[in-house]
């Protein structure tokens, strides 16, 4: 089935070649690169809400060209999404997603997925959220963004904990991975790639106890990174071969710790006690670590900002950004009406604005390949 771009103001249309058919809106600026420069164009994009980006980047190849460009990705600020379960007004188990990069929460209906209410979401990376439906053992990708979402097949075994993995700076492509079982020292896992519609089942070795594994996981550039006790990081390949390494960490292992991938590396960072404190790991200099910053902040650590030397925190209802370099603190948003109203935050993930960010689902017009059991779906 063929997914279509959808959202463009409705007194405006434009033809896929950049020709303007009608002018209206804040659309009719960009009539040629002969008229603005490239400059005051991004100046202007940086402005305009985020998801109209994603809607106007489908106009013509020369919008999207611009929006792509990685000089606004950095100007763009992070994007946050929160998964909420409100209390007390008979709507405990409805899941509330809520996305912004304006300093509040704004509740992004799901009601465009079928099964929200009959599915739970698991995980989320770079703004697509995996959601599993435990009765039917079946999985979904969500782009709450562009409301599309796409069934993939059947997996041939039950989940038992399940990661989307989605790195948008090296492919378009995802992959979904799921837990089946666990060996002596290690596991069975199944891949569902997106490239080919398919389940593939693997065992991995990885040479501890599953009792030490934590659901603490991150994927990047074709690695899942698992946290585990006491002091340690497992990184699986997620290529044909599931290779397995162990990357030993710089302390024992905190409550709270984290891995990102920041600045062009894999990160380590940990707040205890009010001390925050961020490694780098050093692949050129055996695999060693590199203290990169200790400082006097109270938060526990979210994320750590995948370009700059900063650090997102979560503390009294509020998202705050550390900067590791200035040491200055900023207020990302702030939940006063979520706590007013009772709610409780499940899981809070943050991610980049990124050209890529959708490009799987809804922000081009594709042709899936999928096997005839997956399904697709565009409102």
């Amino acid at each position: 089935m063929r997914l279509n771009p959808k959202g463009m103001a409705s007194s405006t249309m434009y033809k896929l070649d950049g020709d303007r058919e009608q002018s209206g809106g804040a659309i009719g600026l960009f009539r040629s690169e002969a008229t603005m420069s490239d400059d005051v164009c991004f100046e202007i994009l940086a402005r305009l809400p985020v998801e109209a980006l994603f809607r106007f980047s489908c106009v013509s190849r020369e919008w999207h060209r611009l929006i792509s460009d990685d000089y606004l990705r950095w100007r763009l600020p992070l994007l946050a999404s929160a998964v909420f379960y409100r209390c007390g007004d008979g709507e405990s188990e409805k899941p509330r997603f809520a996305c912004t990069s304006r300093g509040s929460l704004r509740e992004c209906s799901l009601e465009f997925f079928p099964f929200h209410r009959s599915s739970a979401i698991v995980d989320c990376c770079h703004g697509l959220l995996l959601s599993y439906s435990s009765f039917h053992s079946m999985f979904y990708v969500v782009s709450p963004i562009t409301m599309r979402w796409v069934e993939l097949p059947r997996p041939p075994k039950r989940a038992q904990l399940s990661v989307l993995a989605f790195d948008p700076r090296h492919s378009s492509e995802y992959k979904v991975v799921a837990f089946t079982g666990w060996l002596p020292r290690g596991a069975e896992l199944m891949v569902f790639a997106s490239e080919t519609g398919r389940w593939a089942e693997r065992s991995v070795q990885w040479g501890l106890d599953p009792d030490a594994m934590t659901t603490t996981l991150r994927y990047f550039a074709g690695t899942l990174y698992i946290l585990a006790h006491p002091n340690y990081a497992v990184a699986v390949d997620l290529g044909d071969d599931s290779v397995c390494r162990l990357i030993e960490l710089p302390e024992a292992m905190k409550h709270g710790a984290r891995l990102d991938m920041s600045a062009g590396g894999l990160q380590y960072a940990c707040n205890d006690g009010g001390r925050l404190r961020v490694w780098m790991h050093n692949e050129s200099s055996g695999g060693g670590w590199v203290l990169k910053h200790s400082v006097n902040v109270n938060g526990a650590v979210v994320a750590l900002h995948p370009e700059r030397e900063v650090a997102y925190l979560r503390a009294d209802w509020k998202l705050v950004s550390y900067d590791l370099r200035k040491n200055k603190v900023e207020e990302v948003l702030e939940m006063e009406e979520e706590r007013e109203t009772a709610c409780y935050v499940v899981n809070m993930w943050l991610f980049p604005f990124s050209r890529h960010m959708s490009d799987c689902l809804a922000t081009r017009t594709v042709v899936e390949t999928y096997p005839s059991d997956a399904k697709e779906y565009s409102v």
